[in-house]
């Protein structure tokens, strides 16, 4: 089956230090070297105030390579789009409770695009495991049209803003919004689930023993 080309971890800082460090220096292939998005680095690692152990990382991986990941962090603890940018946030506030988890940093390498759809299942499935009401995140367009393609509702707390630029100058335009997660499952979203109903996931984090997978 597709999914066992791929397998991912949840993880902390504290759980798997040495995993965190390997994603960091992928965030900096993917999202520096790739992307061209001018963010620092120390010692080859992009990292930022976020990444503390408030913070749950996912990392997919395809035989020992990360090719994608995400970061996600609870609303009711600082996070980075309501710290960093709240002046995306012009129609709705972004929301403090700990129901609501903030994605950030997520993407997939070049070369393994077929694996995206499978980090967002992921992401998905996470949110689901801790209950949560809404996923929030400044998002790309790219991000927001696919999402609403998979079936799941986006909602914009603002414009469409420059929230930085490329090394060569170009801006980075994004959204802030949130997806709003339905207690019910529908359909559609339960066969999204299924592509990494049998991926091989370490659970080092421990977030996934109370999935809510709701007919």
């Amino acid at each position: 089956m597709p999914e066992k080309l791929y397998r991912a971890a949840f993880f902390t800082l504290n759980s798997n230090r040495p995993l965190a460090d390997k994603v960091f220096r992928f965030r900096t292939r993917l999202f520096i070297d790739e992307l061209g998005w001018s963010l620092p680095t120390e010692k080859g690692l992009e990292r930022d105030q976020f990444d503390t152990d408030k913070a749950v990382y996912c990392a997919l991986m395809h035989g020992d390579e990360v090719v994608g990941c995400f970061r996600a962090i609870r609303c009711d603890v600082p996070y980075l789009a309501s710290t960093v940018f709240p002046h995306l946030a012009t129609v709705r506030a972004y929301p403090t409770s700990p129901d609501a988890i903030e994605i950030s940093r997520l993407g997939v390498l070049p070369g393994h695009h077929a694996a995206s759809a499978r980090l967002y299942s992921l992401m998905v499935r996470f949110a689901f495991s801790q209950n949560a009401s809404r996923l929030v995140a400044i998002a790309e367009l790219s991000h927001e049209r696919l999402l609403n393609k998979i079936g799941l509702e986006t909602v914009r707390y603002g414009k469409v803003s420059i929230v930085g630029f490329k090394d060569d100058g170009t801006w980075i335009l994004a959204v802030a919004g949130e997806i709003p997660l339905p207690h019910k499952q529908s359909s559609r979203i339960r066969r999204f689930l299924q592509l990494t109903q049998h991926m091989d996931i370490i659970d080092e984090a421990h977030v996934l023993g109370c999935e809510r997978l709701s007919a």
